[in-house]
């Protein structure tokens, strides 16, 4: 991970005197001091010009790309644009990302009150420790964090104190998920990274890392908090990684509540199947009890943003189909950069083919519809003539039959007159 040293003794450091101080990137990055440097670059505090107001500082880390190959910064920027749609109050907001000449730059959230490393030795150094209502604050935000990431398929890799910033004392976790790129193409999933203090046992013996491995180093951090030292030390290396995989589970010291301290173990056994879940955590009576009592302070959300966040939850698919094609197109203009002039050629060529198939394709599916149409609307027409003809001989019928009935009845109606007169004049004559 990034080993970043950023605290607030930077703050107060003046201005680095470089051609870079006052340097304007991506047409809207202002460089005003330099904070600290890293394995692989350097961060440094910026105004963003295009920021609102209270929000223009921001911090910048420069990565050198060194010999990396193109796709391996394709991929490095696709990387960085994914943690930029991570949004939790327990998480370092990234902002963008770009290169500049031969850097690799990372726009985040700026944290003015240092990482947690710092905090734990400045407390260290006056004799305090943290109070048991702070750690246990500090320690359900980190879980939160976690959580929402592991529900996202997303690994920190490197969890620890340097990589926890404070901002108005909430604590976020940051630097995470670009080097695993910026490294080539080793798999951070199976090999070494960052100190040794917070690495899990599978890691150091490269079984691989998974979700389980950042609850160890949760677990650690925990620790940490707790005892203002690491859970697991010795003289040198070697000698810290077998306390890690074959020492015993360390437990809080007395004045912790037991309930605490059980947490802590699980989180730190040595079979990661065995370790519970972030969100398997958050469900303990214990722990939950506790995010009751505190949810006010990491929790800010109106009813309105509670109807925009579930209304977010019914795009997931859709946003993983988007980055998937969007993935599937970096690299293949990564491909592209790597042909020779003869093969751009042909596959300019296959693209124009392609690009004629498919309009000839939809010129057939238009021809197909309007030919259709044209049937439907000649077999209608047909179906009203024939209606119109079937009405037609229908109603003559029905008027020839009206009229004979009619004759029937008139000339039965005349008969029975006839008769009838006939009658009344027999009657009329003398007897």
């Amino acid at each position: 991970m990034l080993k970043f040293q950023e605290t607030t003794k930077h703050v107060t450091v003046a201005r680095f005197n470089s051609a870079r101080s006052d340097a304007m990137l991506a047409r809207r990055y202002i460089i005003q001091r330099k904070l600290g440097n890293g394995s692989f670059g350097s961060v440094s505090l910026v105004s963003d010009r295009k920021a609102k107001q209270g929000e223009e500082l921001k911090v910048l880390k420069e990565i050198s790309v060194g010999d990396l190959k193109p796709n391996e910064t394709v991929e490095a920027n696709l990387e960085a644009q994914l943690l930029s749609k991570l949004d939790h109050p327990a998480i370092v907001k990234f902002y963008a990302s770009f290169v500049e000449q031969d850097s690799f730059c990372i726009i985040t959230e700026y944290c003015e009150g240092g990482d947690l490393d710092f905090k734990i030795q400045e407390y260290k150094e006056s004799g305090k420790i943290f109070t048991q209502r702070q750690i246990i604050d500090w320690f359900i935000q980190l879980l939160l964090g976690v959580d929402y990431m592991h529900e996202r398929w997303i690994l920190h890799r490197d969890l620890k104190t340097k990589n926890i910033f404070l901002k108005n004392n909430l604590l976020k976790i940051g630097d995470f998920g670009v080097s695993r790129l910026l490294m080539g193409s080793c798999d951070l999933a199976t090999t070494f990274t960052g100190t040794p203090y917070y690495m899990s046992p599978e890691a150091l013996k490269h079984q691989g890392y998974n979700t389980k491995s950042d609850i160890w180093s949760l677990g650690c951090i925990l620790y940490e908090m707790c005892c203002m030292n690491h859970a697991f030390t010795g003289h040198n290396f070697l000698s810290v990684v077998l306390k890690i995989v074959e020492g015993d589970t360390p437990c809080l010291p007395d004045r912790y509540p037991s309930k605490l301290n059980a947490v802590m173990c699980s989180m730190l056994n040595k079979d990661p199947s065995l370790r519970p879940a972030a969100a398997e955590i958050l469900k303990i009576p214990y722990i939950d009890e506790q995010l009751k009592n505190i949810q006010h302070k990491f929790t800010n959300m109106t009813v309105k943003d509670k109807a925009l966040n579930r209304q977010k939850k019914a795009t997931p698919i859709f946003d993983a189909v988007q980055r998937k094609v969007h993935l599937q197109t970096l690299q293949e203009l990564s491909a592209v950069q790597k042909m020779t002039p003869r093969e751009r050629m042909r596959l300019r060529k296959l693209n124009a083919a392609d690009e004629k198939a498919k309009k000839l394709k939809q010129l057939a599916e238009e021809k197909y519809h309007e030919n259709s149409k044209r049937m439907q609307e000649f077999r209608s027409r047909n179906f009203q003539q024939l209606n119109v003809n079937v009405l037609h001989v229908t109603y003559n019928t029905s008027v020839s039959y009206v009229l004979s009935l009619a004759l029937g009845a008139w000339s039965c109606s005349k008969t029975n007159n006839l008769e009838l007169h006939q009658s009344l004049d027999c009657l009329a004559e003398p007897v």
